[in-house]
């Protein structure tokens, strides 16, 4: 439903690990259709895939839902999450199953990433890069690499299925290293990478393939270029001005402030990237949301979540001693430990369910801290943060977060914080914004301020320090 006054219709997917979501949002910020189904995932020791023929099969019959809705879009953007690497032959055709950011099978070849990069390596390499998956692919599968036409993540693969076009997103690129990067690695001609063309966001990388437009009428749609999904809905939240931060919580937890100017740490443990006339300071976590939903399942006898917040809440800050390290599916920022596991230390015979529920969601806010406190040595501090994702909903979680920083924390309205940064990167891409932040201004607004408080936040001071203590005396057995 293309509109009349110059409302441009929008058709923003959303890929994420545990679903996909297809929406439809008019350029004025309205509303208009959405779509959800999940996604499944087969995890077994260090592997964690997705099936790209599962992700075809629910964007089809998304298109479909939303052509019988009758939405008319001007435009189609698309994010996936970070890595989900798959190779396709040159007709499309899947040759893998997609590598999620979690498969940890190639850890070898961060190292070896690592050793040829050296000090020309802008970024500390992660197992979530290209590279390291290309290169697992070649010393496992060489008959398969040698097979492949295009190595894409799952960003790439949606641009692809949507347009037919092999990508490669902007933030992405930023991980390929050095212009020597292939004769650093040693790759014969038979291990070239296939990553596909880098493409700057709001790029139009070409119409909507025929056989999918055809369900909206036909014409020429363009499909917009995006990024993953964490940095789309750090340009949907609007934040841009030095100091301004956004806290998404969801998964994971993922970090990142506005900043005049980069931080540079020897030590890698936190990054910056471009962000349209600023930069962007990141860290993030490995765990967030599935680490409360474990901690429901096993150590609090499978209660419902309204029950654990008034548990917790029972108990005073600092968790009556105990200590919760939530590195259970490894920890990133600032250790970039994948090995690391999960602890609960300080634990008596007289320590209950409420003092441990109450540990977990302290382990959670500090996780968060560790992240701001390691950004703070390099001389940037957040004097506002925004919230989104999953766990935002969770009151007594965000006061938590606002005592511990000491800064106000404002709860988005809407959560869906990657769908609005499509939207916003797409009218970007037509030329109906100038810029990002004014895009995002359209589509965001402010649903709670938590202040902080000041007599919970002296009191949080040494439990933050007890956590920090700890985790750094386990460092070793992380390895």
């Amino acid at each position: 439903m293309s509109r009349a006054g110059g409302i441009r219709t929008l058709l923003a997917v959303d890929l994420g690990t545990q679903s996909l979501r297809v929406s439809a949002l008019g350029s004025d910020g309205s509303r208009l259709w959405s779509w959800g189904a999940p996604v499944e995932s087969e995890v077994a020791g260090e592997r964690f895939e997705q099936s790209p023929a599962h992700w075809r099969a629910l964007l089809d019959a998304a298109l479909d839902e939303a052509a019988k809705a009758g939405i008319r879009p001007d435009a189609v953007t698309a994010a996936g999450p970070l890595a989900g690497y798959v190779a396709l032959d040159g007709d499309g055709t899947p040759l893998t199953q997609a590598a999620m950011y979690t498969d940890s099978r190639s850890l070898p070849d961060v190292a070896r990433v690592a050793t040829a990069f050296g000090a020309q390596a802008r970024y500390r390499p992660l197992i979530s890069d290209p590279w390291p998956h290309w290169l697992r692919l070649c010393r496992e599968q060489p008959e398969i690499a040698a097979r492949t036409r295009h190595f894409v993540d799952a960003t790439g693969w949606l641009s692809f299925h949507l347009s037919g076009c092999a990508t490669l997103n902007a933030y992405t690129a930023l991980r390929l290293g050095p212009a020597d990067a292939e004769a650093r690695l040693g790759l014969s001609p038979a291990e070239a990478p296939r990553f596909g063309r880098p493409v700057a966001i709001g790029e139009t990388i070409a119409p909507l393939a025929a056989g999918l437009a055809g369900r909206f009428g036909g014409g020429t749609i363009p499909v917009i270029a995006a990024t993953f999904d964490s940095k789309c809905a750090y340009l949907g939240s609007g934040i841009a001005q030095p100091g301004e931060a956004l806290d998404i919580s969801g998964t994971v937890t993922s970090f990142g402030l506005a900043s005049a100017a980069p931080v540079d740490d020897p030590a890698q443990r936190v990054y910056s990237v471009p962000f349209g006339a600023a930069w962007l300071l990141r860290g993030s976590t490995a765990a967030a949301g599935s680490t409360l939903e474990w901690a429901r399942r096993t150590l609090l006898r499978d209660a419902d979540f309204a029950a654990i917040d008034a548990a917790a809440a029972s108990v005073a800050p600092g968790a009556e001693g105990l200590s919760f390290l939530p590195y259970l599916a490894g920890e990133r920022t600032p250790w970039w430990k994948p090995r690391a596991r999960g602890a609960l230390l300080g634990l008596g015979l007289d320590t209950g369910q409420a003092a441990i529920a109450r540990a977990v969601y302290e382990g959670l806010a500090f996780s968060l801290a560790h992240i701001v406190a390691t950004i703070g040595e390099g001389g940037a501090a957040p004097r506002e943060i925004r919230l989104a994702g999953g766990l935002a909903r969770n009151d007594l979680l965000a006061q938590i977060k606002a005592d511990v920083l000491g800064v106000p924390l404002v709860r988005l309205a809407d959560h869906e914080l990657t769908t609005l940064g499509l939207a916003a990167i797409a009218c970007v891409g037509l030329g109906l914004q100038p810029d990002h932040a004014t895009a995002a201004a359209g589509f965001t607004r402010a649903e709670r301020r938590f202040l902080p408080d000041l007599a919970a936040a002296a009191a949080y001071a040494p439990a933050f320090a007890r956590y920090r203590a700890f985790a750094q005396a386990l460092l070793p057995t992380f390895d």
